[in-house]
């Protein structure tokens, strides 16, 4: 009587495994992720970029050697040349001639994720006087455009660190996490975010900053902005106040406080 109930509930039972198995294959195929998950795993990658520029202070070696690793993260084509704008007359301001600030950008896209992401660098020479002198300085990253190239408030990072490679500051705008010598200077919005320095430690640093969009056009970028202060007055720490954001950085500085014009990185898009 069992035996013959057993032959006769098998092939239910063996019918049921097979309709079962092809869904639960399809289910985890169709998986889409959470942005907390697709942020997991950019952040990795971002990590190990950061490490990178950390150990070589070369910007473009680091970028090679992560974009060699992580196959799903591609440079965009962009131009190359700053706009003729306030840009380019800032990039030829006296006090940078020498090239005792370096500024570089790029965007990348995570093809793995959809996600497009502009990284910043900047470098003093160490052997400048200007290095070390307070109050802080800004160093900021904004859009051209709000809607059309967005910054993700909760995507941009800094991290800098002295001339041995030690972390001297850092700041997440997504945990709100902060250490070292950094202040955030302007809230970050989907024009850009902005953070006071003390270049007395931080001498090279980075920004990274997750794009809600990216543009297609010349005339909308992404860029970095770096003003540097300095006086002979008892005023340390931050010298100033900061409103703006998309289309650049306004300083109020305090008075007796010197500075120089705001120096801009060549900003970078997508070249379709």
């Amino acid at each position: 009587m069992i035996g013959n109930l057993a032959r006769k509930f098998t092939p239910v039972v063996l019918t049921l495994s097979l309709l079962s198995a092809p869904s639960l294959v399809s289910a985890e195929k169709t998986k889409v992720l959470t942005k907390q998950e697709k942020r997991e795993i950019l952040n990795k990658k971002l990590d190990f970029l950061r490490e990178q520029v950390r150990k070589s202070k070369d910007f473009e070696k680091a970028l090679k050697a992560t974009t060699e690793k992580y196959k799903s993260l591609k440079v965009v084509d962009s131009d190359p040349e700053p706009l003729k704008s306030k840009n380019e007359i800032s990039a030829l301001s006296s006090y940078n001639e020498p090239g005792w600030l370096d500024l570089t950008d790029r965007v990348v896209y995570d093809d793995e994720i959809e996600e497009y992401v502009f990284v910043g660098y900047w470098e003093w020479d160490e052997d400048e006087g200007f290095v070390g002198d307070q109050p802080y300085d800004l160093i900021g990253v904004y859009t051209d455009s709000t809607s059309i190239m967005p910054i993700d408030p909760d995507g941009v990072v800094l991290q800098g660190w002295n001339g041995l490679g030690d972390e001297e500051a850092f700041f997440d705008t997504g945990t709100d996490k902060k250490s070292g010598k950094v202040a955030l200077a302007k809230r970050a919005n989907s024009g850009g975010a902005a953070f006071w320095i003390n270049d007395r430690y931080v001498t090279n640093g980075m920004i990274t900053a997750i794009l809600d969009g990216v543009s297609t056009s010349s005339k909308y970028r992404a860029y970095l902005q770096y003003d540097h202060s300095w006086t002979d007055t008892s005023i340390t720490g931050i010298g100033g106040s900061v409103s703006g954001g998309a289309g650049g950085f306004n300083i109020s500085w305090q008075s007796k406080v010197e500075y120089f014009p705001s120096l801009y990185s060549n900003g970078d898009y997508f070249r379709d």
